[in-house]
This record gives structure tokens, sequence and C-alpha cells, in this order.
């Protein structure tokens, strides 16, 4: 498992946001983002992969999980609005978030592939560089 502040110092750095504190909040959107496009089971195996501090995130993701905002771009969306970014730098944050932790649990990535549409595939795929 990932330790909280190497997540939260990965994302600072290869996000180039200002502080941790920014970095952390941007976690967190990813995660509740993910989380609530996630069934129970893939959730909870979510919710072992990330540290204790995340997971607040993860069950705000299944209080508003919503079947009908399935797709990539609703969750691109559900990470930019709160953040005021553009869909490419929401993008950019999610691919950053999602391939930290993947890196750190293969069977969790593999996982999460199988259960989500082939869309989010991309969330998967390391980014280039910051938009």
């Amino acid at each position: 498992m990932i330790s909280h502040q190497h997540l939260v110092e990965e994302v600072s750095s290869r996000t180039h946001l200002d502080d941790t504190e920014a970095a952390d909040a941007a976690v967190h959107l990813v995660l509740a983002a993910l989380s609530s496009r996630l069934d129970p089971p893939r959730r909870e195996h979510l919710r072992k992969a990330v540290p204790a501090h995340e997971r607040p995130a993860l069950r705000y993701g299944a209080d508003v999980a919503d079947d009908s905002a399935a797709s990539l771009d609703d969750l691109l969306a559900d990470v930019a609005r709160p953040a005021g970014a553009t869909p490419e730098q929401a993008l950019f944050l999610a691919q950053t978030v999602v391939c930290r932790i993947a890196a750190e649990d293969t069977d969790l990535a593999e996982d999460l592939l199988r259960a989500l549409p082939d869309e989010f595939g991309t969330l998967f795929e390391e980014p280039d560089r910051a938009p």
C-alpha cells in the first residue's frame, strides 16, 4: 500500500500543485469520483489499497454513486468541477492518482480494469506531461 505522504508528494510534484493541501484535495476528488463508479467489492478492494487518510473519499463516493453517470467524461467532470480544472487537467490529475495507486497494487489495477468500461482504461496510462 502506498503511504499517504508518498501519494500526496507524488501527485504534488507530478501535477505541479503548489502545496500538499491542494494535492491532498485532488487525491480525494479523484478517489471519490472513481469510487462512485465501482461496485461494492471493487470499492472495498480500492479501500484496502489506499491509506486510511484517503478512505473517507471512498465512503463519499459510495454515498453519491450514480449508475447514470458512468462515463469517463462524467468522472472527469466530477474531478474538474470542484477543482476549477479543465477536462484535460482533470484527466492528467486522475491518471496521476490512479497510476500511483495501481503501481503499488497491480492486482487492484487488473481488477478495476476488468470492472470498469473500456474507456476508463486511459486512467491507467501514465500521463505524458501536465497540461
